[in-house]
């Protein structure tokens, strides 16, 4: 699938952001950037790398802030014990933000016996939001901290007890097909379609087009897709990542020009 950067951009900027996870941390506002028009997006066959390079883009052109450091790898000697995401300086008050970028896929399984944020797990079950929830709160925020980091702003004229921490937390949230869920407000808003098994896809009786992105465009928003196929043709595609334990992301687009997010599960 070809996308203009455009298009790129606005599916990043339009992807809803689950705010208040961590208490006494900020979540990021996104404000204006002009991005020139020749940019190109690279060959990026990542989705977590292409994220981080639209995101890039998007500060390297802010009107607001200006990019001090990005993806800054921490060493201990030979070893990386970790990365500071962002660095930005505003440059309307000049204050300094460190900044977590993360953009995930959720599903709510009900079924798992454990707390709400618990509930939240990737679409291959290998992902959870309470463990990343921990691992910012306890690890990536935390290391702004570590003596390399703190060297490195030294030289930069920045003192690390002046900085902001900030989170980024793009995300997109299933819920159970059919199934009356009650979420908190910042949950509910970043709420974009809902997951099933195979045999629930199958019983779909939604009339129209449907779509199995790649994943490295699943932040694509289908309303800028040009390829549409058949539900049997989407099946077999389906299939084919379930057999290779994948959950598939499938869009729906009516003749109305309406448009439906369904995750469908392997497990």
């Amino acid at each position: 699938m070809e996308f203009t950067i455009k298009q790129h951009l606005t599916s990043f900027n339009n992807t809803p952001e689950l705010k208040g996870i961590i208490e006494g941390v900020n979540d990021f506002k996104l404000t204006s950037s002009i991005i020139p028009a020749d940019v190109e997006t690279p060959s990026i066959y990542r989705l977590g790398k292409k994220i981080e390079f639209l995101f890039e883009l998007i500060l390297k052109n802010s009107i607001d802030y200006k990019l001090i450091l990005s993806n800054f790898q921490i060493q201990e000697g030979k070893l990386t014990v970790g990365e500071i995401d962002y660095i930005i300086k505003s440059n309307n008050t000049e204050s300094v933000q460190h900044i977590e970028l993360s953009y995930k896929f959720y599903l709510f399984d009900n079924s798992l016996n454990t707390d709400f944020v618990g509930k939240w797990i990737g679409p291959n079950r290998k992902d959870f939001l309470h463990l990343k929830k921990s691992r910012l709160k306890n690890h990536q925020l935390p290391i702004l901290k570590h003596k390399s980091v703190t060297e490195k702003l030294k030289q930069l004229n920045i003192r690390t007890d002046k900085i902001k921490p900030s989170l980024l937390l793009k995300a997109q949230l299933f819920i159970p097909h059919d199934q009356l869920v009650q979420l908190p407000q910042n949950f509910q808003k970043c709420v974009v379609g809902t997951w099933v098994n195979l045999e629930g896809f199958q019983n779909l009786n939604w009339i129209g087009e449907w779509c199995v992105p790649d994943k490295i465009d699943w932040y694509i928003d289908p309303i800028f897709n040009q390829n549409w196929i058949t539900k049997k043709k989407a099946l077999i595609t389906i299939q084919e990542k379930l057999r290779s334990k994948f959950s598939a992301l499938v869009w729906h687009k009516t003749k109305e020009q309406n448009f439906k997010k369904i995750m469908v599960v392997w497990w």
